[in-house]
């Protein structure tokens, strides 16, 4: 007893004196500081192997593979049920993409297999570039090497054999037509790339398939564009169709406007199917059949573009220069250069043709600072207190400055008497491009032999071009032009009269 009772007390004391150095002052220096330790154990972790004792696999969708775990009683989960699902272990392919399955049991640490789930090789994989028949509703894929036509490819080294179709616009059209060996369901995937992002396909682009329309709202084609306008091409389903056998399937894609670009069409069926492309009909290109002379005319003259093809629809490509009537092909010159105007028709390669619009003859050509014309009765010239003249670097002389109300007068020969258009080859007084153009009704006043004339149109920009500014009635022999600055004139080189026709 005395020893037992000895050895509780020696027990007790060293216990008191080992809680009295732990609660004693830290850092002080003092033999009675201790230190503690923290001991843990890990949890061992779950093994999880297929049949190949691998810990990752590729599966095909619609396949299975089954998983087992080193413990017993585990539960079983993936981390995305939409590409696998497992059910006790049994792993089944869904969708193409990756996932994670999980074995869980208390008192271990997650076991993990990485599932990689992939297609099947395609049953049949069609070529935009060569098995769709193209439709350019702007005529600039075959006019302007934009895609489809006579070379209908576009290149681009991320596209399966380097080419797709690409720069699709408002209206343009792909149609595919396949064979199939057999009715069967079949999954439709198309192949696309661009340096950007459509949340909803439906938004850019419509599809149908033998007629039926294609729900595109919730499908998603999303860029992975580096900002340099390279990028990759990304398989997109347009979900699952009927197949029908002893006629022609066909896969429509409209333009809304600027779309991905389409390589590949991969088609996946059910079960066992033969596809086979049907070759797009050749296409004849538009013939334009006018005389080469018609294509260049005058500002304000008209030509219509004629062609034994019924049912064209035309366009100009540059409407400053020339317009065109969009059913009758009529062409209107509006200014000086050169306009496209394409031609086009679904199921023929549309044409371009070259309009010239030159300008047009004019009767008579009067230099406004000539010895003939006067200002407030004075000679127009360097010395000349209201009305001054500029020469420039290129030997040319124009009316710089005229102070306001001064009047300008020149007296001219005219050939012919009849109804003119008067235009002045003049610009604007200020240097900025973003100017306010100068109103000629507002800001100057014109007779002609003593006639009011009546003055329309603006005079805008620092280049002297040649604006029309109203109608004049002139007489045999000589004429009398007085032109006043009212308040801002512009600068004023030439005076052209051109005869109405």
């Amino acid at each position: 007893m005395k020893r037992k009772t000895k050895g509780l007390l020696c027990l007790t004391v060293a216990s008191f004196a080992l809680l009295l150095g732990a609660c004693g002052p830290k850092g002080d220096g003092s033999n009675n500081a201790t230190k503690s330790t923290k001991i843990t154990s890990a949890l061992p972790k779950i093994e999880i192997t297929d049949a190949n004792g691998k810990k990752s696999a590729s599966v095909i969708i619609g396949n299975s593979i089954t998983l087992t775990a080193d413990q017993e009683g585990v539960t079983w989960s993936t981390t995305d049920a939409n590409v696998a699902t497992v059910n006790n272990g049994v792993v089944t392919a869904v969708a193409a993409g990756t996932a994670t399955i999980k074995a869980s049991k208390e008192g271990f640490k997650d076991g993990t297999f990485s599932v990689e789930v992939t297609r099947k090789p395609a049953d049949a994989i069609l070529h935009f570039e060569t098995d769709s028949d193209h439709y350019s509703a702007d005529g600039w894929w075959e006019n302007n090497g934009r895609g489809p036509g006579a070379t209908p490819v576009y290149s681009k080294s991320s596209a399966s054999d380097g080419t797709c179709i690409g720069y699709f616009g408002e209206g343009d059209k792909e149609t595919v037509t396949f064979t199939s060996s057999a009715a069967v369901q079949a999954e439709l995937v198309i192949s696309m790339g661009h340096n950007n992002s459509y949340e909803s396909l439906a938004t850019i682009m419509t599809a149908k398939f033998n007629g039926t329309d294609i729900d595109l709202t919730n499908v998603a084609f999303t860029s992975d564009s580096d900002g340099s306008g390279n990028y990759s091409f990304f398989d997109v389903s347009f979900g699952n169709v009927a197949l029908k056998t002893g006629e022609n399937n066909v896969l429509e894609i409209g333009m809304l406007g600027n779309a991905p670009y389409l390589d590949d069409l991969k088609i996946y069926c059910a079960s066992a199917a033969t596809i086979n492309a049907v070759t797009p009909p050749a296409k004849e290109t538009i013939a334009i059949t006018n005389p080469e002379t018609d294509l260049t005319i005058v500002q304000g003259d008209k030509v219509t573009l004629t062609s034994a093809t019924t049912g064209l629809k035309f366009m100009s490509q540059s409407e400053s220069v020339a317009t065109v009537d969009e059913n009758t092909g009529e062409v209107t010159g509006v200014s000086v250069g050169t306009a496209n105007i394409i031609a086009r028709k679904e199921g023929m390669i549309s044409t371009r043709v070259t309009i010239t619009v030159n300008e047009r003859v004019v009767d008579g050509t009067i230099v406004v600072e000539a010895e003939t014309g006067t200002c407030n009765g004075a000679a127009v010239g360097d010395d000349n207190d209201k009305c001054h003249i500029k020469t420039s670097s290129g030997g040319n002389t124009y009316l710089l400055d005229w102070e306001q109300g001064a009047t300008v007068v020149i007296k001219f020969n005219a050939a012919k008497a009849g109804t003119y258009t008067m235009g002045w080859q003049a610009r604007n007084t200020s240097y900025s491009s973003s100017a306010t153009p100068i109103d000629v009704a507002t800001n100057m006043s014109c007779k002609m032999n003593n006639n009011a004339v009546t003055l329309s149109g603006e005079i805008s920009g620092y280049t002297f071009k040649v604006f029309e500014v109203g109608e004049v009635t002139l007489k045999d022999g000589e004429n009398t032009i007085e032109i006043t600055n009212v308040s801002g004139a512009p600068h004023l080189d030439l005076l052209k009269f051109v005869p109405k026709a």
